[in-house]
């Protein structure tokens, strides 16, 4: 079923968190109700941010009464903590669970990572759209709770790119922390050029990126090794 609220469109059957990301990071069935809520919630959020979406929007996109919300949930701000939590650890989970450390190549690494994020994107599309909105969040009441969190992905996502990697194919003279820090500026400078045109990452634009990885490492390997 599909829901406008205002101006966004939720859809209460194609992104079901309560058989995906809650279940699993919660570690317990949660009711209908509970993500009917986190649905309506997610796609709010991501299209207006925190401040300007409201509760009563939230009530109405998931047909839930105001009192059960207040059963689940004691403000608009721990829910969005909830969400954010929740689904950083989807992230993170996938990432530790599924990049192959047997691959020592450090640009197929990163591409590995790349397209776990692609696979993301197509099966929670509303997550990543509020991940991806989250991480501009600028509200007070936000930003400091979700820093650390943000550290810690960033993290463990370099932790797994950098793990077990054959750095002697790097130029002479690059150390592979350099090597990190470089594709990090590229990485960050694509996000922004993204974010600059008011669109959401998606799964074409990481592709995008593959081949951004791919011309910067004909810039970092020695040539008889790439």
């Amino acid at each position: 079923m599909t829901k406008i609220v205002g101006s966004v469109i939720i859809d209460m059957e194609t992104d079901e968190i309560s058989q995906t990301g809650m279940v699993f990071i919660m570690g317990q069935n949660k009711t209908e109700k509970h993500s009917q809520i986190m649905t309506a919630a997610a796609a709010l959020f991501a299209k207006q941010g925190y401040k300007k979406t409201t509760i009563d929007e939230i009530v109405f996109g998931a047909e839930i009464s105001k009192g059960l919300f207040y059963h689940y949930f004691k403000d608009k701000k721990e829910l969005y903590i909830l969400l954010y939590n929740s689904y950083v650890d989807i992230l993170s989970h996938n990432i530790r669970e599924k990049v192959d450390i047997t691959e020592t190549d450090f640009f197929q690494r990163l591409k590995q990572i790349s397209h776990l994020r692609i696979d993301f994107i197509t099966e929670y599309p509303n997550l990543w759209d509020f991940l991806y909105s989250a991480y501009y969040e600028e509200h007070p009441d936000i930003t400091s709770l979700i820093k650390e969190k943000n550290e810690k992905l960033l993290k463990e996502s370099y932790a797994s790119s950098a793990a077990n990697i054959d750095w002697t194919k790097l130029k002479k003279g690059l150390s592979p922390d350099k090597a990190i820090e470089i594709i990090t500026w590229i990485a960050e400078g694509f996000v922004r050029k993204v974010a600059a045109n008011a669109t959401a990452l998606n799964s074409e634009q990481y592709y995008q990126f593959d081949e951004y990885i791919e011309c910067l490492k004909t810039g970092l390997y020695e040539d008889e090794k790439r």
